[in-house]
């Protein structure tokens, strides 16, 4: 593993040393990812942290051939076959002998507590989560030992993306713009909202495999389109089997994961030419997102990219049909927790943050427009990982 890609492990080891932490035990796909650069296709996988050394990550025999040796040490495991023994059992075995390798006896042990959002599987149809049955097998494992919360530090950590970071980000980019060109080269009146859900996902996943190195690739897209569906879309509603008429406007929101890496953006289109009206509109929310995406440099506050959209669309008259937040972290999730491009937030932009450019207006009777781009902060300002828009 070279120095460019370990920058955010040896990042994580320095905060434990800071808070204190001499292990990290994690199960949860975004953090497995974080730590060993491997998403679970389960869910039952565990990645080991010592404040100093390489990661260790506990995998499956069925999926261990996709652990990355070069990031952390694979060590797969039976289960799921008549041949293999329970899985709690398989846990037991491997927590004890880390524990007696590592000499965690009395040691600071940082778990995974907070499970209310999380970072799924590759096999999203069914995600598994460590609950009440895995944190009683820690204390049972780890009876000497400390075990505490380490969701803050993982988030701080995260919040930080190192070089590596943004190019596998750029990739998941490429790959969801690649179903984008799709649909805005085939849309047309006729089709069904659902048609186009399909037709991007599937795009997404048949190109995706093999693409600049990604390896397991999903998309999930929804489509809102005409003026009652897209005036509702800022609650983020499914598809439907709503035919596209001439004239329609077409909002896309679209998660493309990639390897664990996740992009999140919104397209917008028009099932033929748009009208002068949608022409405004569009263009507003893009002057909008632009004047936005300007603030993200180092050391502007969180709200500055809100306050900036904010501004522009209240000079055009639309600042009353602006009813969410401008932006939101991501990376290693959908949603992650940090930070909220928001009114009234505090926190400060730093290089190496990575968050969606969203703002949106959402208008009874015309309906709604939202542009979201994924931009990083960067010393030389706004990094723009998916490609800016273009005004109609």
């Amino acid at each position: 593993m070279s120095d460019y890609q370990t920058q955010r492990v040896r990042r994580l080891q320095e905060l434990m040393k800071e808070s204190g932490f001499d292990c990290l035990v994690c199960r949860l796909p975004e953090n497995v990812v974080y730590i060993t650069e491997y998403w679970p296709h389960h869910g039952i996988s565990v990645s080991v942290l010592p404040k100093e050394g390489k990661p260790t990550v506990f995998i499956p025999e069925v999926e261990a051939a996709w652990g990355n040796p070069d990031w952390a040490e694979v060590v797969p495991f039976g289960w799921a076959l008549l041949k293999d023994q329970d899985l709690y059992t398989s846990y037991r075995q491997q927590l004890t002998q880390i524990r007696h390798t590592l000499g965690l006896e009395k040691a600071r042990i940082g778990v995974e507590k907070e499970l209310e959002i999380v970072g799924t599987t590759y096999r999203h149809a069914e995600p598994i989560v460590p609950a009440a049955p895995w944190n009683s097998l820690l204390d049972e494992v780890f009876t000497s030992a400390n075990l505490l919360d380490a969701t803050e530090l993982l988030q701080t950590a995260k919040l930080i993306k190192t070089p590596y970071d943004l190019e596998r980000l750029r990739v998941a980019n490429e790959l969801a713009e690649i179903g984008i060109a799709k649909f805005l080269s085939d849309l047309q009146p006729g089709m069904r909202e659902v048609e186009i859900s399909a037709l991007i996902e599937g795009t997404i996943r048949q190109e995706g495999a093999g693409y600049k190195g990604a390896r397991l690739v999903w998309a999930e897209v929804e489509v809102a389109s005409g003026a009652v569906n897209t005036a509702k879309a800022n609650l983020l509603i499914p598809s439907t089997d709503r035919v596209i008429e001439e004239g329609d406007l077409v909002m896309v929101e679209m998660a493309t994961v990639m390897d664990g890496y996740y992009s999140d953006l919104t397209y917008m289109a028009v099932a033929g030419e748009p009208s002068q009206r949608q022409r405004e509109v569009h263009n507003a929310v893009l002057d909008a997102q632009q004047a936005a995406s300007r603030q993200m440099v180092p050391g502007n506050s969180y709200a500055d990219p809100d306050t900036a959209a904010r501004k522009v669309l209240q000079d055009s008259g639309l600042g009353e049909y602006f009813v969410h937040v401008t932006g939101h972290g991501l990376g290693f999730r959908f949603h992650e927790s940090t930070p909220f491009l928001m009114p009234g937030a505090t926190g400060t932009l730093q290089e190496g943050i990575v968050s969606s450019v969203e703002p949106g207006v959402y208008i009874t009777g015309f309906g709604g427009i939202r542009i979201e781009d994924n931009v990083a902060v960067s010393k030389d300002g706004p990094d723009f990982l998916s490609t800016p828009r273009l005004p109609w």
